[in-house]
């Protein structure tokens, strides 16, 4: 598949910076505010994020991020402004370029033949998901786990062929849901449910049974990382208890995968993190129901019939009516009265 975008470089006496690549790094920045975390999500080593705000800051004459003692890093009002501009250009950029672009990929298509790269997913973490694709020896698919925020801006950025994402049932309303669910350019596969709720130690000791509780003085909790569905529902189900994260001891504490939320529960540094219940079970632990969620496949329209993709979902179904806390789903069973 053949990328097209517009990118925005920046010219400055000798030098040139490359706006769109620092803008994707400061929205990067906004939803971790860690330089670190920003820079594993981008797939960039610590010294060389810190290293492109420098440069980027010396060049425009303003500081773009800030150090906040105790709370990682925050854009600056410029850093903000800088944001908001760079991903309007793309949004506008993309729209312009659609038809273009499509004409571009449809004279190339008889170029494309054995050696085609394989294609880029940006994926919600998914225990099943990360199973299938060890088992791709075809090496038809290449996988990078981030939030599902994330892997969609990916996706309508042009740095993914395929994003992985989840919504907590009962799905919200239609306009209330991501833009590839209007977008008529791109298919939306619903794969698998899966149950979420709270890990807690085997045999549940200090008798948690909801978000609420944890809010408790000196209960430990592990979150995942900001940008992550699975974050932002958990969030919300504060909110909706009328609890503040600052109530919550480790609300910070933040881990990238269901597994590793379930394996800081197992090892004792936390007391319940909130993740899926396959997790749970993988390391004998207990499990608090919460609720369920459907994860989706998305991806150009061209892709709906792409070999790969089709294999994926079968594996991926298949393996999910054997796993508890798992079950499959069609675009059929997604519908409802």
């Amino acid at each position: 598949m053949l990328d097209i975008a517009a990118a925005l470089v920046l010219r400055v006496g000798d030098e040139s910076l490359d706006v769109s690549e620092l803008g994707r790094l400061l929205a990067a920045l906004e939803t971790s505010q860690q330089v670190s975390a920003a820079a594993r999500t981008l797939g960039v080593s610590y010294r060389g994020a810190w290293g492109k705000l420098v440069r980027a800051e010396r060049l425009l004459g303003v500081t773009l991020v800030e150090r906040v003692k105790g709370h990682g890093s925050r854009l600056t009002a410029a850093g903000t402004a800088l944001l908001g501009a760079t991903s309007r250009f793309e949004r506008d950029a993309a729209r312009q370029l659609s038809s273009p672009a499509a004409r571009v990929r449809e004279a190339l298509g008889t170029l494309a033949g054995a050696a085609q790269r394989p294609l880029r997913l940006a994926a919600s973490h998914d225990l099943l998901l990360q199973e299938a694709l060890a088992g791709d020896d075809g090496g038809r698919l290449s996988v990078r786990f981030v939030g599902s925020e994330y892997a969609l801006s990916a996706l309508l950025r042009g740095e993914a062929d395929l994003a992985g994402f989840h919504l907590p049932e009962p799905l919200p309303p239609p306009r209330a849901r991501p833009d590839v669910f209007r977008d008529a350019r791109r298919f939306v596969e619903p794969v698998m449910r899966r149950e979420q709720g709270l890990i807690v130690a085997r045999g549940n000791p200090l008798r948690v049974r909801d978000v609420a509780d944890l809010a408790r003085t000196g209960l430990r909790f592990v979150n995942r990382q900001r940008g992550a569905g699975t974050r932002a529902w958990f969030d919300r189900l504060l909110a909706e208890r009328g609890v503040r994260p600052r109530q919550i001891r480790g609300y910070e504490q933040e881990e990238f995968t269901h597994f590793a939320v379930a394996a800081t529960v197992a090892a004792g540094a936390a007391d319940a993190g909130f993740g899926l219940r396959a997790a749970a079970l993988q390391l004998g632990l207990d499990f608090v129901p919460v609720g369920t969620e459907v994860y989706y496949l998305c991806g150009d329209r061209s892709l709906a019939d792409e070999p790969a993709v089709h294999g994926l979902l079968r594996e991926l179904r298949a393996r999910a009516r054997k796993v508890p806390g798992y079950g499959p789903v069609t675009r059929r069973a997604t519908r409802r009265p």
